[in-house]
């Protein structure tokens, strides 16, 4: 809805039109003199509401960041050179990798560290 028969015609604009014009036609009753009679004026923004409804529910969806142009700049992602890395699965796959100085794949142990299978010392 970028042209402007689509801006002029969303839902925020015609709401507020049919609003205004309910609210002027009960007024022009009141001015008239025709008192609770004025409130038959609002079958004219009901009917209209109802029909633009109708309409405005065939139109296509198109969420608001979504662009028939989807650049280097889009909000939908990444760049299309620019791969996407998550960091929690980044730190995942790197604590499964095997440590650097261990060639069985087990966790080194420093000087400082007591295996869980190890007996207690004096």
């Amino acid at each position: 809805m970028t042209s402007w028969k689509g801006v002029l015609l969303s839902l925020p604009v015609v709401t507020v039109a049919l609003g205004a014009l309910a609210a002027g036609l009960i007024e022009l009753g009141r001015y008239w003199g025709l008192g609770l009679s004025s409130l038959l004026f609002l079958v004219a923004p009901l009917a209209l509401a109802l029909l633009y409804l109708q309409w405005y529910r065939t139109l296509p969806y198109e969420p608001r960041g979504a662009r028939s142009g989807t650049g280097a700049g889009s909000v939908a992602g990444p760049a299309e050179g620019e791969p996407f890395e998550d960091p929690v699965e980044e730190a995942d796959r790197l604590d499964r990798a095997p440590a650097a100085g261990s060639p069985s794949g087990e966790p080194s142990v420093g000087e400082d560290e007591v295996p869980a299978d190890a007996p207690p010392g004096p």
